[in-house]
């Protein structure tokens, strides 16, 4: 079995509140894992940290036996600039004089993360998708501007993918015009057009009307059968249960239990797996 992703002693704070405690996770290729567990557990920091749009007090980060994040390198400052300013010129300066960088090393860095962060997508709880561009623009935006991918062929992968989720007819649509659920499928095809290794799922339908939640999850239940690697925070249990190969469950910023969905939902081991499943099943 392939590791894609290694996270080795992860620790996370807001202040002087803990809310990731040292996690230790292997994510191997084409398993579809899981994260259960209640409010507040750190479920969706663990994938925001994963991605390195948070930045970990502690951890070692890596993707395919390259080392992406690790505290004893420089890699905390620069993760953590990237990921807060969205001024460029600013960046650069502030890269240069925090970090003590050369402007050589401080691309070398720059560079290896979003190769990272175009290999690990993310697909958030509240869509994250421009407004002001059509449904077709919002797809063929990062390929073209990141991968440098011709514009014809960006368009073409964008209408094939939109077929998939029942969206070919809205390629010239505003997504204001869209439904959630519509929304949100948009917001997946986005992270598929950059042919990602692994797609994180962030509560991908708790935003979402009841009536709603099955079409995105139908579209999600459709990517697994192509053995695309998914990490996915969720609510929804039946939905864990049916699709996933491991489930881990979260409490108070650790991974408390993990196994396979029978062992997880039928055989629960510590007290706490055992009240959470009690209460939301």
């Amino acid at each position: 079995m392939t590791t894609l992703i290694k996270i080795r002693d992860l620790y996370k704070n807001y202040q002087s509140l803990q809310v990731l405690k040292g996690i230790n996770l292997d994510i191997n290729k084409g398993e579809i894992i899981s994260i259960i567990g209640s409010s507040g557990s750190g479920k969706s920091t663990l994938l925001r940290s994963i991605n390195l749009l948070e930045t970990p007090e502690n951890a070692t980060i890596i993707f395919k036996d390259e080392v992406i994040y690790d505290v004893k390198t420089n890699h905390k400052e620069i993760s953590e600039l990237i990921s807060n300013n969205n001024n460029k010129k600013k960046l650069k300066h502030e890269m240069k004089k925090q970090a003590k960088l050369t402007s050589k090393e401080m691309y070398k860095i720059e560079k290896k993360l979003n190769l990272y962060r175009q290999q690990v997508g993310m697909v958030f709880q509240h869509f994250n998708i421009f407004n002001n561009l059509s449904v077709l623009d919002n797809i063929t935006l990062a390929p073209i501007l990141l991968k440098k991918i011709d514009k014809e062929e960006a368009n073409k992968n964008a209408l094939e993918l939109l077929k998939r989720v029942g969206l070919e007819d809205k390629a010239n649509e505003s997504p204001k015009n869209l439904s959630g659920g519509q929304r949100q499928r948009l917001a997946i095809v986005r992270s598929l057009a950059m042919n990602p290794e692994v797609i994180l799922f962030d509560e991908p339908t708790s935003a979402l009307d009841p009536e709603m939640v099955k079409e995105v999850l139908n579209v999600i239940s459709e990517l697994a059968k192509t053995g695309i690697t998914m990490v996915i925070v969720t609510h929804e249990m039946g939905f864990a249960k049916e699709i996933s190969s491991r489930v881990l469950f979260m409490n108070q910023g650790i991974i408390e239990e993990e196994g396979t969905p029978d062992e997880i939902f039928n055989h629960p081991k510590s007290k706490r797996l055992q009240e959470f499943l009690d209460a939301v099943l």
